[in-house]
């Protein structure tokens, strides 16, 4: 079924689905990468401290996986496009409160926004699945695309932002209003056409938990996101201690996310024509295990060079990840179902990453310890990828 038929009372032309597609993409990155390079003015308006002030961004990781459960039910009861247009809502809603200069409001406001987050990355795989099932690749490809953009975007210009305007809150409220221009198109959408037929049926994660395809997706994801959410808190700081200039080791994680843009795309438009998919993903976890060796054992080598593998492999994973979703269940139902699933444990396998990572540098004084466990956990997201390679669909239990 096409985006132009995608519902038969109410045909929506194929450029405007891309359209409002693309811009629900962009508002599931840029605010919650907007809040970290205005974070220190943040502080010192609300005088507060590194440990609250981190409440603003790892609060975001936390409600994804709390609350990616709750999406596919949510759906279920009113319509996929309601959904996300709710979704949209609560992520407009939760970037005004988080532009206002008070602790318990933006701490709301965090709420709100991660719950639109976390549901919007629910729904995306399980619309992509029922509107442009035979262009998986093309469409996920964008989906990662335009996350990159917007992840882009929304850390690149929110200094500047700031210092045009004198004030934080300035690049947050932009975002808002880019949502509710978003919100407002999807209501729009969600008016248009009618709930369908088909929605509204049993979306429990629970009926997944006797898949091993879905458990395996799942740690995989979890890996996957741990791996990536701890070097991009560290990967400076590595770089860094071992002699790295410090322009270029901040350098670096620009590299990694330029990288993960164009690899994203390829790996899901590859990913969506073949039918085996184990030595694709091996290569790319290998791309990951050689930019985490050369950052071990040859930093300062060649670090552009670390960082391109390092974004290269993670965009790749990352979006081999979300083109499984829709490519081993069924109906658009059971994508929902699995993407709550592994989204949901695998935020919370993620959200401990960083702070393990960081710990065991406390505990030894460098980072070789730290670097191993990432190297062992590559391990496990290989394996576990692998397996996932195989054409095998999730089972869902009836009832």
């Amino acid at each position: 079924m096409s985006a132009r038929s995608a519902s038969p009372t109410a045909p929506l032309p194929a450029a405007l689905w891309l359209v409002a597609f693309a811009l629900a993409a962009i508002n599931l990155r840029a605010p919650i990468v907007v809040v970290g390079p205005v974070l220190e003015s943040i502080m010192q308006t609300l005088a507060i401290g590194a440990g609250v002030a981190s409440l603003f961004t790892t609060g975001m990781i936390l409600c994804f996986g709390v609350l990616s459960p709750l999406a596919p039910g949510v759906a279920a009861r009113i319509g996929l496009d309601r959904a996300i247009a709710l979704a949209l809502a609560a992520i407009t809603l939760g970037g005004l409160l988080r532009g206002i200069e008070s602790l318990p409001v933006m701490l709301v406001g965090t709420l709100f926004a991660g719950l639109g987050i976390a549901f919007g990355n629910v729904f995306m795989p399980s619309l992509v699945k029922r509107d442009r099932p035979e262009r998986i690749g093309q469409t996920m490809g964008l989906y990662t695309v335009v996350m990159g953009i917007g992840a882009t975007l929304g850390a690149g210009t929110a200094v500047p932002l700031m210092n045009l305007s004198g004030h934080w809150s300035v690049p947050i409220l932009m975002w808002a209003g880019v949502g509710l221009v978003t919100a407002a198109l999807w209501i729009w959408l969600a008016w248009r056409r009618p709930r369908r037929a088909d929605e509204g049926q049993s979306t429990r994660i629970t009926r997944l938990f006797k898949s091993r395809t879905a458990w395996t997706l799942t740690l995989f994801m979890g890996m996957q996101s741990l791996g990536f959410y701890t070097l991009q808190t560290w990967v400076p700081a590595v770089a860094s201690a071992a002699g790295v200039p410090s322009a270029a080791a901040g350098g670096m994680l620009s590299i990694i996310n330029l990288t993960s843009i164009p690899a994203s795309y390829v790996i899901a438009r590859l990913a969506a024509r073949l039918h085996h998919h184990s030595l694709l993903v091996l290569g790319l976890c290998l791309l990951i295990a050689l930019g985490l060796a050369g950052l071990w054992l040859a930093p300062t080598a060649s670090p552009t060079l670390w960082a391109i593998l390092l974004g290269a492999g993670q965009g790749g994973c990352f979006s081999f990840a979300l083109t499984m979703i829709v490519m081993r269940t069924r109906r658009a139902d059971h994508a929902a179902m699995l993407s709550g699933m592994a989204q949901s444990l695998g935020y919370l396998m993620a959200a401990g990453g960083p702070l393990v990572f960081g710990a065991l540098h406390g505990i030894t004084g460098d980072w070789r310890l730290s670097l191993w466990l990432l190297m062992g956990l590559l391990s496990v997201q290989t394996v576990a990828g692998v397996m996932i390679g195989r054409p095998k669909l999730v089972t869902v239990r009836e009832g």
